[in-house]
């Protein structure tokens, strides 16, 4: 077949037709096609990477047709301001990490989840742009998710809260918290959360909390997460400043996290029964590095590393309940007496101090500036046993409160060596009232067991 220029000229207009046709259809809103197995491009419904305009409504649209599809909903790399937008039952949502921004639009919630049965997020950024919002306004906020999935997602200055979420279950994994003004994440009335390898930084006031409208059994797993820089912006002498903050969720297991430069607390515990810390790290807080504290059963606090506080760890308040734990086979080093953030005289320089039914046993202390194992406070006092420790160059090495007139502790088998003001000694209120009772016995120890220790004034290195 002969091509003459003019079928060459005809050929050429028809593919120029045949070519923007389909770009043409799409303005008019057809359905958009799947991208092989991986889900819709949000393109196709009109989202325009780096627009200055609000594309809520367009993002909104294109959730609810990948959902109503059972497609991943696809955002290609670009900055879209966008806020307040509802997330549908089963939505899929997926960026390409760091090149993916979602920008508040007003200041409020970027993603909204409400009464789903479960959804999914990974790889994007939300920037709350630093302005501040109200009081856990979250980046994220969900309510009633069965199961809510967030993987490789990265939340950048928040105006309050990273993420938060009432009632809710699922997994917040692998994802980046970083200048909150707030709190990283807060979970409240939790339905078995896990919450596992993330990095929090720079936080005004905590880092994770898990919270409890009434005293239960939570069932939340903070796992391997890396906690750095939490301030206590807010102020206060425990709500703020922590970097893992309970407060009555019982049955949550803290495992394997690391966290440095906390203002108040490593692991604050308030009233959950059941709660484990096993193999924290923590180095750098300005007051007590592990607490339970308050209407707490069960405390397990076992295989610990702290360091540079002013307390190791603080098991306490009987006068509310607080009673039964297992502190066991942690290292406390260097627990100095000093003046926590918006305090007013310094506390601390204890290792450990315990009030009732715990068992201390198998740790080693070194370098407390005051007392190494302190059991007991005024009346806050009872069946008490510490044994197999090592307390090493502290102040009095185990001290033991004599103000209850029934008693019930064992100081057993522990070696205590460089304690500059007694190896045991008992005490009312705090203050000295007898001498080393590993020298001598003394009538008002009576109740106090103390036998088989190894005691010798080593000399510092």
């Amino acid at each position: 077949m002969n091509l003459s220029r003019r079928h060459l000229l005809a050929a050429g207009l028809l593919g120029t037709v045949s070519l923007r046709l389909p770009a043409q259809a799409q303005s008019r809103g057809p359905t958009p096609a799947p991208l092989g197995a991986l889900g819709l491009d949000a393109t196709q419904f009109g989202l325009r990477p780096g627009a200055g305009e609000d594309q809520s409504q367009r993002l909104q649209a294109a959730l609810r047709e990948a959902a109503r599809r059972s497609a991943p909903l696809l955002l290609p790399p670009g900055r879209y301001r966008v806020g307040r937008v509802a997330l549908p039952e089963g939505a899929r949502l997926i960026g390409v990490p760091d090149a993916t921004r979602l920008v508040t639009a007003d200041g409020g919630p970027i993603l909204l989840a409400r009464n789903l049965m479960q959804t999914s997020l990974s790889g994007f950024v939300l920037d709350g742009l630093d302005i501040p919002s109200a009081q856990r306004s979250g980046l994220i906020e969900a309510d009633a998710v069965g199961a809510i999935t967030v993987a490789d997602l990265a939340f950048a200055n928040a105006g309050s809260v990273g993420m938060t979420l009432n009632r809710c279950g699922g997994r917040i994994s692998m994802s980046s918290f970083r200048k909150m003004r707030d709190s990283a994440l807060f979970s409240l009335d939790s339905r078995g959360l896990e919450i596992e390898r993330n990095t929090v930084e720079d936080c005004g006031n905590n880092g994770i909390q898990i919270w409890r409208s009434e005293a239960g059994d939570d069932r939340s797993i903070v796992r391997g997460n890396r906690l750095e820089r939490i301030r206590a912006d807010a102020g206060g002498d425990g709500p703020n400043g922590n970097g893992i903050s309970l407060y009555r969720a019982g049955g949550v297991v803290i495992e394997g996290n690391q966290l440095r430069d906390c203002a108040m607390t490593f692991i604050r515990n308030n009233s959950g029964s059941g709660v484990q810390m096993l193999g924290n790290q923590g180095r750098r807080c300005g007051e007590t590095a592990l607490y339970s504290e308050f209407a707490f059963e069960g405390a397990i606090i076992a295989n610990n590393l702290v360091e540079d506080c002013a307390q190791g760890a603080n098991i306490t308040n009987l006068d509310y309940g607080g009673r039964l734990a297992v502190f066991a086979n942690n290292i406390i080093r260097n627990a100095r007496r000093a003046v926590a953030p918006n305090g007013k005289e310094p506390i601390g320089g204890l290792g450990v101090h315990v009030e009732a039914e715990a068992a201390v046993t198998g740790n080693v202390i070194e370098n407390a500036s005051e007392v190494g194992i302190s059991l007991g406070w005024s009346w806050g006092m009872r069946n008490l046993a510490a044994t197999g420790n090592i307390v090493r160059q502290c102040g009095i090495g185990i001290s033991v409160s004599l103000v209850p007139k029934e008693r019930n502790a064992l100081i057993a088998s522990n070696v205590i060596a460089g304690a500059r003001n007694g190896a045991v000694v008992g005490t009312e209120y705090g203050r000295p009232v007898t001498g080393d009772l590993t020298r001598a016995a003394d009538a008002r120890a009576s109740g106090i067991r103390i036998e088989n220790n190894a005691v010798s004034q080593q000399p510092a290195p």
